[in-house]
């Protein structure tokens, strides 16, 4: 029987909860809501959203829409407050009416016609800047490879059919909307956690001295979509020594030898919401001592962080807090080499979100990073050792909430689940049974 049980513990984070992702991921009224907020932004204007061209929806398309379908264009009208959704082909007009509560539903080859009246309310169409367009404008074209995005070209052909329009940032007025998650969105947000997290489990569980990091990759992924995610949330970094602490590694070829860490930085991404997840442990299960001191130090200080996170305090503000919290435990976050004290960046349909300047006031509904690092440098200055753990984290009305609180951090926890067997041992068990 105890053999049995043991068995059954993966197999159940892995088959016990299937969610198809098919149809409306909220209710008419969610959509409606976001935006009427952003008509209220462009009251002297329409905005312009252009949707993907490929089978994933880009995020401001999706959040105001929650369409898929590719190549398709929203407008959104703040003078006569009304929306038109323009499809490359026309059909199920009654179905998305009723899910997206949009007026009017008008195939793409509609857009000029539909433009040419708008001349007569306003000459401003505000639309989300592609950065990626600033650096193309900057160099030119005389790089093979420096191309403009889809906006821009849009942009380019309205600006030549209808030369009075005038186009305006629109970035910061949807940052400020999505930077503040409903509770729809929360809800969501916290199932994408739930489903990263026990990846993360799976991952402890099936890894081993000799398993290159791709392997770890495509057990992450593996297990997300098994469990109803969509897949990576971001391109998954799962670099070990001497690339650990390389938060921009994405190579995932090494061969993991015992005795090294790993710190793979992965989240899921379920109906478009993404988690920030990162965590450092040793493939072989067993923490040095060192390992162990930086260990209890870096959960020391993202504890403090949680603490320190709430409604009315400016991420710029936070280090101080957090030290002082720390200074109880003797610990030094400058002698210890600790840095990212402040919740590094905005989460929700983006690892790297839209949403306000880091000096902010913190409010309720905010999602963020608490990812704390610690880097440990020999004289030359070369990165020798470290350790870093990262939580998605929403600002409650008096404090926080830890999203991704299911993943093991502490030696004792880690050590624990990387004794469990996972998923790859049961496969091998079962080959070895039936060879």
């Amino acid at each position: 029987m105890k053999r049995k049980a043991i068995i059954l513990i993966p197999m159940i984070i892995l088959w016990g909860y299937i969610v198809p992702l098919k149809g409306a991921f909220f209710d008419q009224a969610e959509y409606k809501t976001r935006r009427a907020k952003l008509m209220k932004a462009i009251p002297d204007g329409v905005a312009l959203i252009v949707g993907a061209d490929g089978p994933k929806q880009n995020s401001n398309f999706i959040y105001f829409t929650g369409i898929e379908v590719p190549r398709s264009i929203l407008i959104i009208n703040g003078i006569k407050k009304e929306s038109v959704l323009f499809l490359p082909v026309v059909k199920s007009v009654d179905r998305i009416k009723e899910e997206t509560g949009i007026e009017r539903i008008a195939p793409v080859s509609g857009l000029s016609r539909h433009l040419y009246h708008i001349q007569s309310l306003t000459n401003i169409i505000y639309t989300p800047f592609n950065r990626d367009d600033a650096l193309y404008q900057t160099l030119g074209s005389l790089d093979p490879d420096n191309r403009p995005s889809r906006e821009l070209n849009l942009m380019n052909q309205i600006r030549k059919g209808f030369p009075n329009f005038v186009f305006k940032d629109l970035t910061r007025a949807i940052g400020e909307l999505r930077v503040i998650k409903s509770p729809a969105e929360i809800k969501v947000m916290r199932e994408s956690a739930r489903i990263s997290c026990l990846a993360h489990i799976e991952v402890l569980r099936s890894a081993k001295p000799g398993m290159y990091e791709w392997e770890l990759a495509a057990l992450f992924e593996y297990t997300i979509k098994r469990l109803g995610g969509q897949g990576f949330g971001y391109e998954p970094i799962v670099p070990s020594d001497p690339k650990w602490y390389d938060s921009h590694y994405s190579e995932n070829s090494r061969k993991i030898k015992s005795g090294e860490m790993v710190m793979p930085d992965v989240g899921g991404e379920y109906q478009y919401y993404v988690v920030d997840i990162s965590a450092t442990f040793p493939i072989n299960g067993k923490f040095t001592p060192e390992q162990k001191r930086l260990n209890r130090i870096i959960c020391a200080v993202e504890e403090a962080m949680r603490q320190v996170f709430r409604p009315g305090i400016k991420r710029t503000e936070m280090k101080a807090e957090v030290q002082k919290i720390l200074s109880k435990k003797d610990i030094d976050m400058e002698k210890e080499g600790v840095y990212r004290i402040r919740g590094d960046h905005w989460i929700g349909l983006d690892v790297h979100d839209l949403g306000p300047p880091r000096d902010v006031i913190l409010r309720p509904g905010m999602v963020l990073a608490c990812d704390p690092a610690i880097k440990i440098r020999d004289k030359a200055g070369n990165v020798i050792a470290g350790v870093k753990i990262e939580n998605t984290v929403l600002i409650t009305k008096d404090g926080c909430e830890n999203l991704t609180h299911l993943v093991p951090r502490t030696v004792e926890e880690i050590e624990k689940e990387m004794a469990e067997k996972g998923i790859l041992d049961l496969i091998k068990e079962t080959r070895e049974k039936n060879p």
